[in-house]
């Protein structure tokens, strides 16, 4: 690895070279006081947009709503978002769902690059970005995926953090909370501090987490769809405890052109996979005998046990990563008017810890990420930018489930776009071209170079002054998996490994090609007086759709799947409609929000772990330093379950929210209170490859105290 560190090093410098020869008269046309913005509003967007106003499909979460909804997972965190949904794999796992797709489909990125953990590995695998301590969420569906990936299909989530100050500080500025969660005794303690003299910058950040087993309004396990249950907790999820502790600090030059920084950060994170469900511990006794009487006599609805029993033994998952990360801009006043780059390196390693304190399975990735953008002046109309984007990941996975070979994979992007603008009209197009090279540690396998090409179409159109429509087409292609393509695959019948998130044996299949996707957005934004919304469509029409098919054989009772590829259509809608009931003595507005997605293979049968249909209402109360909300969701039932899969019933939710800020010359409080799940209902999400074994969190009231100090 670190010969390929060396050598992306050179490629970078040589191919920046050219740009910096600039640097010297460019300093002398910049003065101080003509310095060019160092940020733009949205930072997902192409480098050389000045403003959010795009034709791809972006979503931005800051500010107070941040931090309101805030919570332990990224899923959990997203999942107001009308078009988002968590797959949830207990408290400590809530990985993003994007229009009904996840897992390798849905690409998470912290500060514009991967995460470089192994989220995408598995179901049970935390993602290892920390919403608590992000300045900023970007979700980007559609084809506004094309700027980080081809073959983020499903979407993309990133997350800001401001590790690497981008922006020139004067003085100290810093906040830190305090929360505590009844549901499971969860305990979060966040602190961020900020502090320059102009022309250095320095970023210092922390966090601990600790949480107890979350209670439930009803049995864990569902009887209905579960069968052999050999013990069930009733009012709780077994095992599903954890701790996280995360430490960053960062700091940056500014200069009259720009700046540059790097960051370093440590993450520690231990939680248990909730009872029940990995199963390759079957064999092991267990010391209590399942109670019949909770199958015959005890509804799933019913159950309410204030003190936890002791917790059933089972399988946690020690997490350890340390990430170092380099940034930097440079602005230029010739042809090539800024330079973005960037740059992050991981060391990441978890251990799946039996009951007996004996690891299982150990997981490794060493990966590096860069990613370089150039933009240009504009040429009559049309502005744009070209980009390099390189990943280089070395995996390995030892152990118990260990059922894919070690493997190596690198990828290297291209991408250009452009964006013409008229006085209606705002035209935006883009194209990119990836190779990704796959090269197991496994005799039976040949390294596969695999290559494709992605181009998008965007445009807006304003009607009038509060009206505007948006269309935006798309080509993509996605190279399978080393889980897709090598799962089991050095392996025969007789020695086939268990998927322990699953429950089951998948293999892959060395012959797997590209996975291509046409789609298409059309999207409503109204804007007018007290009245704002927007209303999406989107279709995506696969080709050699990557899926797991049931093939009918089982081994030990266990059933055996197989990665296939056939032609699948997603479609479905997004809205959101807020009007501002009242203003006088502070402002009441109402909001409807909600969701749609359906999804089928073109043989039949419906793609599995789709959310449900959802619909959303919303009242939010501001008046002076004091704001209230409420949230009521409805979720039907999901009877369009997919493959092997049963269906789940609907919801209500009932969330709210109080929150009062105080002033004083040095500081400003936020006391909160926050209510989630308060009808407290028995959840089990269709999106969760674990519904059946651990619902989510009921009645919660989640008591917070934030102080923020300085500039």
């Amino acid at each position: 690895m670190n010969n390929k560190v060396t050598l992306l090093v050179s490629v970078c410098a040589a191919v920046s070279a050219p740009v910096f020869s600039q640097v010297s008269q460019d300093v002398e046309k910049l003065g101080a006081k003509e310095r060019p913005p160092m940020e733009h509003v949205i930072v997902s967007i192409p480098a050389h947009q000045k403003d959010a106003r795009t034709a791809m499909p972006i979503t931005v979460l800051e500010g107070d709503e941040l931090n309101q909804r805030a919570a332990a997972t990224l899923g959990d965190t997203l999942r107001q978002t009308p078009g988002m949904a968590s797959a949830s794999f207990g408290p400590a796992v809530g990985q993003p769902v994007i229009r009904g797709q996840q897992g390798p489909r849905v690409q998470i990125l912290q500060n514009s690059l991967p995460s470089l953990d192994v989220s995408t590995n598995s179901a049970d695998h935390a993602v290892s970005v920390e919403p608590v301590l992000a300045d900023s969420i970007e979700i980007l569906k559609g084809p506004s995926t094309l700027l980080y990936g081809g073959g983020a299909i499903g979407g993309i989530v990133n997350v800001l953090d401001g590790r690497i100050p981008s922006r020139a500080i004067n003085g100290v500025k810093g906040s830190t909370e305090f929360r505590h969660s009844s549901v499971d005794d969860g305990r979060t303690g966040v602190f961020r501090v900020d502090g320059g003299n102009g022309d250095w910058a320095v970023h210092v950040d922390g966090l601990y987490r600790d949480w107890s087993d979350p209670d439930i309004p009803g049995l864990a396990i569902n009887p209905r769809n579960v069968a052999d249950i050999e013990e069930n907790s009733d009012g709780f999820v077994a095992n599903a405890d954890g701790r996280t502790r995360r430490f960053s600090i960062g700091a940056a030059h500014h200069f009259d052109t720009g700046y540059w920084g790097l960051s370093y950060s440590e993450l520690s994170n231990d939680y248990g996979i909730p009872a029940g469900v990995h199963h390759h511990d079957e064999d092991h006794e267990h010391e209590h005998e399942h109670e019949e009487d909770h199958e015959e006599d005890h509804d799933e609805e019913g159950g309410d046990h204030d003190d936890h029993e002791e917790s059933a033994e089972g399988i946690r998952l020690n997490i350890q990563q340390k990430r170092w990360d380099v940034a930097g801009d440079l602005h230029l006043s010739n042809f090539w008017e800024l330079m973005r780059w960037r740059m992050a390196y991981s060391e990441y390693e978890h251990v799946e810890v039996e009951p007996s304190g004996e690891t299982g399975t150990r997981f490794q990735r060493d990966a590096l990420a860069a990613r370089l953008e150039l933009s240009h002046q504009a040429i009559g109309d049309w502005h744009g930018v070209v980009g390099m984007q390189w990943l280089d990941n070395e995996f390995s996975a030892e152990g118990e489930e260990a059922f894919v070979p070690a493997t190596d994979r690198q990828n290297l992007g291209l991408f250009w776009l452009e964006d013409y603008h008229s006085k209606h009209w705002q035209l935006e197009m883009g194209l990119r071209g990836e190779l990704d090279r796959l090269s197991p540690d496994a005799g039976a396998f040949a390294d596969a170079d695999i290559y494709s090409v992605s181009g998008s179409l965007g445009a807006l159109y304003d009607v009038n002054d509060f009206l505007t429509l948006g269309v935006s087409l798309a080509q993509s292609r996605r190279a399978p998996t080393a889980e897709e393509r090598y799962s089991n695959g050095v392996n025969d019948v007789d020695s086939y490994v268990v998927h322990g998130a699953t429950g089951l044996i998948e293999v892959g299949d060395e012959n797997l090609g590209r996975e291509k996707a046409d789609s298409a957005d059309v999207s409503v934004k109204l804007h007018y007086q007290r009245l704002q919304g927007s209303l999406t469509l989107f279709y995506k029409a696969f080709e050699d759709f990557i899926y797991l098919q049931n093939t009918g054989q089982q081994v030990d009772d266990i059933e055996v799947l197989s990665y296939r590829q056939e032609d699948a259509d997603f479609r479905g809608l997004e809205y959101e409609l807020s009007y501002l009931l009242w203003q006088g003595a502070g402002e009441v507005s109402v909001s409807l929000y909600g969701d749609r997605v359906s999804a089928e293979l073109d043989r039949g049968g419906d793609i599995p772990r789709l959310p449900p249909q959802r619909d959303g209402l919303r009242l939010e109360w501001r008046h002076g330093a004091l704001t209230a909300g409420l949230d009521w969701q409805r979720a039907a039932a999901q009877r369009r379950a997919g493959l092997s899969e049963a269906s789940t019933a609907g919801y209500h939710r009932m969330d709210a929210s109080v929150a009062w800020r105080y002033e004083t010359v040095a500081a400003t409080y936020t006391w909160s209170v926050r209510g989630r799940n308060l009808n407290d209902e028995l959840i089990r999400s269709s999106s969760s490859f674990i519904r059946d074994y651990a619902p989510e969190a009921g009645r919660s009231v989640v008591l917070a105290l934030r102080v923020d100090f300085g500039d």
